[in-house]
Formats: C-alpha cells, structure tokens, sequence
C-alpha cells in the first residue's frame, strides 16, 4: 500500500480529545535513574538496549521496568522462534539471567513476566540485552478539569451563516497506547454564532498530563446549518495551558489563554489525492512535542482549509512540530498511520511552513499466513509489533533488522492474537549496540499499521 499523501482532517476517523499520540510512543520508556546491576562500562542506558560486544557463547539478558528501569525479577528468558522457541532460565533478584552455551549465531530473545507485557527481541548480535517490559497495570485515573476560556465573547462579530468553534484536546506522555487514536465521538466544545457566548467545558483528562490545547476555528454551514459534512473550517487562533498537576482526586479550575497572533504562524497543508488502491480515509494532523509529551491537534473535519502552528517562543521555544498522514479501510478494523517528527516551528508569525507526506515512507504491511505466524513488509530499517489476544495478553516484539516473517515464540501467549500492530522505523542504528530510548529520540519519519481482524 502506497503512502496515504492527503493532508486534510477527516472527523470521522480522527475524532475528539481522547485521540492522542506520543512523540513516539511506541518505544517510550522511563526515566528511572537506578539501572540493573552490570558494568557500565558494558551495559545499555536504563531505558534498554543492546551493547557489551558481538555475541560469543554467552549471553546476558536483563528484564527491566520500561517506566522505572528498576529490574524485573523472575522473568521467564526464552531463545528462538515458534515452536522452536525453549525456556533457558528465569532472571535473578536484579533482573539478570546469563545463558551460556551458545554458537555465536544471531538470537531471538524473549521475556515474559506477571504483570508486564512480554517482549521479544531479535536478532541479537551482542553480548548484552536489556530489554524494557512494559507494565498491563491499569492506567492512570482521570482528573476533572474545568476549563474557561476568558474573551471568546470578545472576539470579533461574525457574518450571517457563519460560526465560531472551540475544540479542545490534552497532552500525553510515551506510552503505547498513544499510537491508536480513539475513533469516538467528539468531546465537549464551544460554539458561537451571531450571538456573544461565554466558552466553559469540563474535560475529562489524564491525571498524568502536562498540558491542555484550545484550537478555534471559524466555519461556513453552507447553507446548511444543521449539515456539518459541508461546513468549511479555518483556524484562527490556538491557546495552551503549559505546567499542570493533576489529581485524580481533586477537580482542576483552568483559564486557557489564546496565544497572541504574534506568537502563531500558517501552516500550508499540500495535499495530494490518494490512488483508488489506497486506504478510503486519509487525514493529516500536526501536532507539537513539549516538554517530554505532545498535544495533538483535536478534529476540526474534513472540510478544514487551514492551520496555524505556534512559533519557538514563550511555551514553545523548546518545541517541535510533527505531522501525520492517517487512512483506513471505512470498517474501522484496520488503518495504517505515517509519522514524521522534529519539524522546527517557525521563527515568527511571517514564517509559513508547509507540511507534506512527499517525504514520508511507505505504510508497512502484514498478514497472518498461518496459526501465529506473520508475513511482513516495510521500508524501515527496524520494525516493532504489538500483538494483542482476546484475553489481554500482549507481546511486544522489536525487530532489528527489519524481517520478512515474525512467528510469536512458544510459552509467551496462551491464544492466538486477535489484533497485531507494526510500526516501521527509518533509522540506521548499530545492531550491535544501541539504547533504545534512542530509536524514539532520533527517529524522524515513522510507519504504522493496525489490523484487529485477523
């Protein structure tokens, strides 16, 4: 499948508050400051990694908590692939297990403990793996958050058939889940037309967020006030609210300044129509890294004709944007999603910039070709799976280098995968020795798919 290249906002399949993504969420992990028990001068950065040398006759794996980097005791070890796959041991009380006895041979190496997702790597080449296990704990709680926004009934008068809309959306940190956008209906917002009304809504909002983002926007119903598929929207102003500690316990009273128009620059959306062969659905949303989690841009509909971005000032100054191409099939069922990251904001309000998919790889590709085996496709240099069973279990699986099959290692799950997930890094990185924080910091253009029918 070809990149989708459409930089329009599609409502339907991108919709609401609660659709957010990391800045790369899909290999985020902690900032825990203890790392296991090895040799620094030979072992991984406390977010995981391959390091220690080319792989002799034995290898170390150490289990980590992908949040806290504190280790993981107990964790089942296995080596191989498939049916082929045998259980070598289980790591000790810092999370070590040191496997010996090996033919030099490249290694596909597996971790599973309760209460984490399990893991798999491959193809080690090196003496050392510290693999991050990311926690199945429930995730943070929501807090209440009562948000004004002071002088909507200030801004100027609008003409007969038009409007004023408010959409608001939070920030999240890394995290796995970031990557799937929740395809349900919009959150709450403000709207006005040829009367003055104050803007006040109550978000629901992750204890863990940083920050909330107002995006408004001014419409034209076309003549059909009660049809918004026709209605054609154009950004005008945005205002965040930077700093926050929420609790999920007690409710939150915020006033969301908009930006001044100084600090706001135009986006130019260049979009270019994708083949009959492509996904129905295509949307492109910019959304913006800050201060270690992003706000993305909430829906503002298919018919959205611009964008504004903030400029490297005040909140922002340390920001970067990034923009993402998203399709899908019309069922929901599966979508592919392509990223790319570190897009420098703009300098000043005078500064245009244009976002587009030309650069963008390729949307990787699988499917199942037999019981827990996958056949799969990518233009990126690494590639990262999550497969998902009916029951919850998860397996996240890092690739390096790309492969052409991934077969899930016997003793991880205990059903077959009912939803499976890729993404496709376009990232030169030593195989041999790389930490993997890094695959999140440096990767610029990312590729992902989803299919939960399989």
């Amino acid at each position: 499948m070809k990149s989708p290249g459409l930089f329009s906002l599609n409502n339907r399949v991108y919709n609401g508050i609660c659709a957010t993504l990391c800045a790369l969420a899909a290999v985020g992990c902690g900032d825990g400051d203890q790392r296991p028990e090895v040799s620094t001068s030979a072992a991984s950065s406390d977010g995981g990694g391959v390091s220690g040398g080319p792989l002799g006759t034995m290898l170390t794996v150490y289990a980590i908590d992908a949040d806290s980097s504190q280790p993981v005791p107990g964790a089942n070890v296995f080596l191989g692939s498939g049916q082929a796959a045998r259980k070598v041991g289980q790591t000790d009380s810092n999370g070590k297990l040191v496997v010996s006895s090996l033919d030099g041979g490249p290694q596909m190496v597996s971790v599973s403990a309760t209460g984490y997702a399990a893991a798999t790597w491959g193809l080690v080449t090196s003496a050392i793996a510290t693999i991050p296990m990311e926690s199945t704990a429930n995730p943070p709680p929501n807090a209440q958050v009562w948000l004004s926004i002071p002088g909507w009934s200030d801004l100027p008068a609008l003409t007969a058939g038009n409007y004023r809309i408010a959409r608001f959306a939070f920030s999240r940190p890394k995290g796995l889940d970031a990557l799937e956008a929740t395809l349900a209906s919009a959150g709450p917002d403000c709207k006005q037309t040829d009367t003055p009304t104050t803007c006040s809504v109550t978000l629901s909002v992750p204890s863990d967020s940083t920050a909330v983002l107002a995006v408004i926007a001014e419409g034209n119903d076309a003549g059909t006030p009660n049809d918004p598929s026709d209605d054609t929207l154009s950004m005008t102003g945005m205002g965040v609210q930077t700093g926050l500690l929420l609790h999920d316990s007690i409710g939150t009273s915020l006033s969301l300044q908009l930006l001044d128009r100084t600090s706001e620059a135009q986006a130019t959306l260049l979009t270019t129509l994708p083949s009959a062969t492509d996904f129905e659905d295509v949307i492109g949303v910019p959304g913006i890294s800050l201060n270690g989690q992003v706000l993305l841009y909430p829906s503002l509909g298919s018919q959205a004709t611009s964008f504004l971005v903030p400029t490297a000032s005040g909140p922002f100054v340390n920001a970067k944007l990034w923009a993402v191409a998203t399709a899908d099939n019309g069922t929901d069922v599966a979508w592919s999603r392509i990223y790319q990251r570190g897009i420098d904001p703009p300098k000043n309000a005078t500064d245009a910039i244009n976002l587009t998919t030309a650069a963008f790889i390729e949307a990787p590709t699988l499917a199942k070709t037999a019981p827990s085996t996958y056949a799969l496709t990518s233009d990126g240099n690494l590639e990262r799976l999550e497969l998902v069973t009916s029951s919850g279990e998860q397996l996240n699986a890092l690739l390096f280098p790309t492969q052409a099959q991934f077969e899930v290692p016997a003793g991880l799950l205990d059903d077959e995968p009912s939803s499976v997930s890729i993404e496709s890094f376009d990232l030169e990185v030593d195989l041999t020795a790389f930490d993997f924080e890094d695959l999140a910091n440096q990767s610029t253009r990312i590729a992902y798919a989803r299919v939960d029918s399989l």
